[in-house]
């Protein structure tokens, strides 16, 4: 079987579907090894997948623009040719795209439906755009997969996918972050982001949607409660309408005490949760949710939201909380921050997080493609 997933649709630096893309065709690679894997990449991306072996190869498409305009055009006039010049036997979209004409069997991974639950996360023209698209594309998938039993039935909600269509695939936890950082690098997290206090740790996007606002005013309320100990250490890249918080902040004089550090290097990550007291993950809407499974793993004790995927994923190994209330927020930290509580959920998300693996998602996946090829004979 020849399979090919893209990459086409990621940064030049890895978020979460990006790190889905790298971590699914890695451990794909490795499994299968009578299967060969093209991964479909930019120029500027070859640095970020290098997971190459007999049976895997990178495939840099030199013609294709970073522009995210400019790319979408390039794919919609060239990438069905590309397919068709490599023969492969089956295409896996892994990040909601699927190329307008049908060359051969295509499997799509839809992780979420945000720019349908809500399209004010982003600029106007680009989730109209993606709506329009996943319409108008979904229905040459031979099969979605996506990420969670909550986008299973967002995406009943919003197009007319049969459930028969769709297969739930969990994500896995990179065995990374289960490992020990080293000395040196929790050093030079402390020393790079002036972080000489403990801290409650946020990572992702600085989008509406992840409700960094009301982590920040929560973390005030806690600080207005008489907690004096505890930094907040924000760290994402910056997104469309993220300066809220920023400017609370400011407005509070807290700039010594709330961190915006930006988009963090992958080696600095590990020790980022490692060194972290409590994370902090009341996020409105996921299609599953990276970066608590990631603290689960390092052994950070988690609170979370009580809606969308993020109960599927931390179960009762966690503190779930009214994502839409501060005051819910403030107490949930408050009691994680406690040192039997601490410990309790310390052990709790490891032990829970050791349940997602990339294996079992790869051999997961996998049987999807055969699945979907038996089909097409």
């Amino acid at each position: 079987m020849r399979v090919a997933l893209s990459a086409l649709q990621q940064r030049n630096f890895l978020t979460g579907t990006g790190r889905y893309v790298a971590d699914l065709f890695r451990v794909l690679v490795a499994r299968q090894r009578d299967s060969e894997f093209l991964l479909y990449a930019k120029e500027d991306q070859r640095d970020l997948f290098p997971f190459e072996g007999a049976n895997g190869r990178l495939r840099i498409l030199e013609s294709c623009p970073s522009s995210p305009i400019k790319r979408a055009a390039w794919e919609f006039m060239n990438f069905s040719r590309v397919l068709r010049g490599d023969q492969v036997d089956l295409y896996h979209g892994p990040a909601n795209f699927l190329p307008p004409r049908k060359i051969c069997p295509y499997v799509l991974t839809l992780h979420d439906m945000v720019y349908f639950h809500n399209p004010g996360r982003t600029f106007y023209a680009r989730a109209k755009y993606w709506q329009w698209y996943i319409r108008s594309t979904w229905r040459m998938a031979d099969l979605i997969l996506t990420v969670s039993e909550f986008s299973k039935q967002q995406i009943m909600k919003y197009i007319p996918a049969p459930a028969s269509r769709i297969r739930v695939v969990y994500n896995g936890v990179d065995e990374r972050f289960f490992a020990e950082p080293s000395q040196e690098l929790r050093n030079r997290v402390r020393t790079e982001m002036k972080l000489p206090r403990p801290y409650i740790l946020y990572v992702g996007r600085l989008d509406p949607d992840k409700n960094v606002d009301r982590i920040v005013f929560a973390y005030k309320k806690l600080i207005d409660g008489g907690m004096k100990d505890h930094d907040l250490v924000i760290a994402g890249a910056k997104e469309f309408q993220w300066s809220g918080a920023y400017k609370f902040v400011v407005e509070n004089s807290l700039q010594d005490r709330v961190h915006f550090t930006g988009y963090i290097p992958s080696e600095l990550l590990v020790p980022l949760y490692r060194e972290a007291s409590a994370f902090c993950f009341p996020s409105l809407n996921e299609g599953f949710g990276f970066p608590v499974i990631e603290a689960m793993a390092a052994g950070i004790p988690v609170v979370t939201s009580n809606i969308s995927s993020l109960p599927e994923v931390i179960g009762d190994a966690g503190v779930k909380v009214d994502p839409f209330s501060v005051d819910e927020i403030a107490a949930g930290l408050g009691r994680i921050l406690e040192p039997s509580t601490a410990r309790e959920f310390s052990e709790a998300g490891r032990a829970r997080a050791r349940e997602f693996t990339w294996e079992r998602a790869a051999a997961q996946t996998f049987q999807a493609y055969e699945d979907v090829l038996k089909a097409a004979r």
